[in-house]
């Protein structure tokens, strides 16, 4: 992992992720099936902006078909493990007529940062092998392994804005480890990345927002001190030099602030989230209609990592959901309420779905302790409720022997793919195309080869 050091000497994490190979699956088309069902037909248009009642809104928004693949690489020797680093990266799978630049964007960046990946593991390995030899002079019989681990989470993924949340850790020796978030955000009919400058009025409105907002976000935050003079210095200082971390979320945009940024290690990431409803004055408008230009789809899906909390609205009750996990439990904080559920949760890929009318569900994949793979879903209602268990994932299949997998993005609640798993009523491994049905459950209306 390397290292970025701003005047004030804060550390923030820059993650490298490697090449994918193509990927043999493709979004469906659903566009011959309006109307019937229930399908919502995807049009390949570029957004109209229109607005009604004081509220605008996208006509002709539709969604980004997108798959990861993490790949591991291992080191060992006869002292045990030397390395332990994963990578993930990203590509279109699917038809995108309109907007064939970020087909191009995400392989040109996967590839950029595949070389910045082999480099970084290059060193730590050497760096492992000092470090192993340092302690075996001195009589260690402990040799821990050096770690460096790379995720991408999908933040959003239509055909105004690609967002990509990146995460990394990794460990080098000492007393714990280092983690943290990084952002990329693609203009998805350019595929240019897009700058804050694209987004925000000016950038004096933009950090007393940032400002504003985490102050209300974290009241017992070390850096409430002094009316937050210090939590404030570090914004302005953070923008100025370039060093904010953001993704652009359907609802507003988020940014994230790493450990030892504006608070202990022991506080962990600070986030906050400027909703477009809330501050309509400090995002650039379309010059013709006035409608909020990046503003997202109402419905959507959101990966949500865990335990970095999400902001989702700005209703009076604060809505927020939170992720937490360990191996035998999952923890939903939902607004406040909290549902505890006791299952294999050691790795978990977790979604957030809104649908059109504004009912919240939550996908959980996971691995159980027999390697096949599930998905629980959860209704975000007045509180978390458990809807079910399905025999169905996002995961594709190990496509390289025992080093990698790859998995469907869920990006449209009313065509996102799944596999089937025993069980399920179809082929293992065969491909479903899914959208969100009564209570949430997912409801199969294609299966690769035939109908559902």
């Amino acid at each position: 992992m390397n290292k970025m050091k701003t005047a004030a000497t804060v550390l923030a994490a820059v993650f490298a992720f490697a090449v994918a190979p193509v990927f043999e699956t493709g979004l469906a088309d659903t566009s011959g099936l309006a109307g019937t069902n229930g399908v919502t037909g995807i049009s390949w248009s570029r957004p109209v902006f229109a607005e009604g009642n004081g509220v605008d809104y996208q006509l002709g928004l539709h969604y980004i078909p997108l798959v990861t693949r993490t790949e591991h690489y291992d080191v060992s020797d006869e002292k045990g493990d030397l390395l332990r680093a994963r990578w993930t990266g990203i590509r279109v799978t699917g038809p995108v007529p309109f907007e064939p630049n970020i087909n191009k964007a995400l392989d040109a960046y996967t590839a950029n940062e595949s070389k910045n990946f082999a480099a970084s593991s290059r060193k730590m390995l050497s760096d492992a092998k000092l470090d192993h030899s340092e302690r075996a002079k001195y009589g260690a019989t402990f040799f821990p392994a050096f770690e460096d681990n790379r995720d991408i989470y999908v933040r959003r993924a239509d055909s105004l804005v690609v967002s990509l949340l990146e995460s990394g850790s990794s460990y080098m020796g000492g007393a714990h480890g280092m983690y943290g978030f990084t952002g990329k955000t693609f203009d998805t009919y350019t595929g240019k990345e897009m700058q804050l400058t694209d987004i925000f009025t000016s950038p004096t409105a933009m950090t007393n927002a940032i400002k504003q907002q985490l102050m209300f976000d974290y009241p017992k935050a070390s850096f409430q001190g002094n009316n937050g003079a210090s939590m404030r210095e570090m914004v302005d200082q953070l923008a100025k030099e370039g060093h904010l971390f953001w993704t652009m979320d359907p609802r507003g945009v988020t940014f994230y602030f790493n450990p030892y940024i504006l608070g202990s290690y022991a506080e962990g990431v600070f986030t906050t989230t400027l909703l477009y409803s809330e501050r309509l004055d400090i995002f650039k408008h379309d010059q013709y209609t006035q409608a909020i230009s990046w503003r997202g789809p109402k419905a959507y899906c959101m990966e949500i990592p865990s335990y970095l909390p999400v902001r989702l609205s700005d209703s009076p009750r604060g809505d927020r959901l939170s992720v937490m996990n360990d191996p035998e439990e999952l923890l939903i904080d939902y607004c406040g309420e909290q549902l505890k559920d006791k299952f294999n949760a050691k790795q978990i890929r977790a979604t957030l779905v809104s649908m059109p009318e504004g009912e919240r569900y939550l996908y959980v994949d996971y691995q159980k302790e027999d390697w096949k793979h599930a998905v629980r879903v959860y209704a975000l209602r007045n509180e978390p409720v458990f809807v079910g268990e399905y025999a169905m994932t996002r995961f594709i299949s190990d496509m390289v022997g025992n080093n990698g997998s790859d998995w469907y993005v869920m990006t449209d609640p009313q065509a996102f793919y799944m596999t089937a798993m025993p069980g399920s009523g179809y082929a293992p491994w065969t491909k479903l195309t899914c959208r969100i049905g009564a209570n949430g459950a997912p409801e199969v209306y294609e299966v690769e080869g035939g109908k559902g």
